[in-house]
């Protein structure tokens, strides 16, 4: 059994949401996508004597099966410390596409595998198998990007590569924008794959979307100004043509509207449809302009749970 004490400071340890900074969908075709630890959002272990849900929530998932078959996890001690008060204290707001099931999962490999491996090839399929007990099927991204609380590069939907860094330290501001919409990720999704079905609509993906996409990625990686905002306008106009069902519809005059002036844009945030959207700003006067509509949060800064 695992000695997990309280004053431990291991126990403490923060494990940030994940945004998918680069990605949605197409990641689905194959694109190349880019997951980044989100700060201002995530979860850590606690000690509490209250019982709510939450904590009924937990000690389900502490029995499940899924976890039973992860190499090395000690289920009876996670069972054991979830029976006498502890718990996931997250502040990642749920169905907003930000990893909230990704960050429990990390947590429970990070304190309860008594061998653990670091190789991001070898723990993504580990996470996509403790995360499936919530979606059915996860890719793993989420509790792997939150783990090792690093920036991860995917190519080939299961290539992964831990970078050392993908922030600009004078490039465009990161912000989120709340539709205050809820969502639901799988029908957006099977739209989504159903519509390749449409040869006009696999072309435009083929030929001009994932291009788009790849381009204003490469040019995140590399810190090219220009190219980036020339890429994100193209792939911005072309979610807005091609995918209605991602936008919010509290936010879809606004997406419009935003294509009068150059000084930020707006593209989907994981699967879209509600939740948040993800902008990129030029400077923060236009973030001042944008707040008088919409409530901000800014997912680079650092978390306040």
């Amino acid at each position: 059994m695992i000695e997990l004490q309280s004053d431990s400071s291991d126990i403490n340890r923060f494990y940030p949401a994940k945004l998918l900074l680069f990605g949605e969908h197409v990641l689905l075709l194959g694109a190349p996508a880019l997951a980044v630890p989100a700060p201002l959002f995530g979860g850590r272990w606690v000690e509490s004597t209250e019982s709510d849900h939450h904590r009924a929530d937990l000690q389900s998932f502490a029995a499940c099966a899924a976890l039973a078959e992860i190499p090395d996890l000690d289920q009876a001690s996670l069972l054991d410390f979830v029976e006498r008060g502890l718990k996931f204290e997250s502040n990642i707001p749920t169905g907003y596409g930000l990893g909230s099931s990704g960050a429990l999962c990390a947590g429970i490999y990070d304190r309860f595998c008594t061998k653990p491996v670091s190789e991001p090839a070898v723990l993504k399929p580990l996470f996509a198998q403790m995360e499936n007990h919530f979606h059915g099927s996860s890719s793993g991204i989420d509790p792997l990007t939150s783990y090792l609380n690093t920036p991860i590069y995917i190519v080939e939907k299961n290539q992964v590569t831990a970078l050392p860094d993908a922030a600009w330290s004078d490039g465009p501001i990161v912000f989120l924008l709340d539709s205050h919409l809820p969502r639901q990720t799988g029908p957006l999704v099977q739209w989504f794959l159903q519509q390749q079905a449409d040869r006009a609509f696999h072309a435009v993906m083929q030929t001009q979307l994932l291009p788009a996409h790849t381009e204003a990625l490469k040019a995140w990686l590399a810190q090219d100004t220009n190219l980036f905002w020339t890429h994100l306008n193209q792939l911005s106009r072309l979610q807005w043509t091609y995918m209605p069902p991602m936008i919010p519809a509290s936010v879809r005059a606004f997406w419009l509207d935003s294509f009068d002036q150059s000084e930020f844009r707006l593209k989907i945030c994981g699967a879209g449809g509600g939740g948040f959207v993800l902008g990129f700003a030029k400077n923060r006067a236009v973030l001042a302009k944008i707040q008088e509509k919409f409530d901000l949060v800014f997912p680079f800064q650092t978390q306040v749970l």
